[in-house]
């Protein structure tokens, strides 16, 4: 799912505030990530009378960060962004 324009800003203004010039990629390099275009999503996984199954309406949204450098991705949860 491609982000909306409403999206790409409230994405902006929360990593501008929470993300860029803090954070460090993890195999060592330099402040420098880019927003890819579209969020991922990650289905749930229940244990419940019926066994265990992923369930889709329990997953995850979250916004992709790539380390401009060497390519490490960052999930950032799209809840806590404000856009999930």
């Amino acid at each position: 799912m491609t982000h909306t324009d409403e999206q790409t800003t409230t994405i902006q203004h929360w990593l501008e505030a929470h993300w860029f010039g803090k954070a460090r990629c993890p195999a060592g390099h330099d402040d420098g990530w880019s927003v890819e275009n579209s969020m991922s999503f990650v289905p749930g996984f229940v244990i419940d009378e019926k066994g265990p199954r992923i369930v889709h309406e329990g997953g995850f949204r979250f916004v992709v960060l790539t380390c401009d450098q060497c390519g490490y991705v960052a999930f950032l949860n799209a809840k806590t962004l404000g856009i999930g």
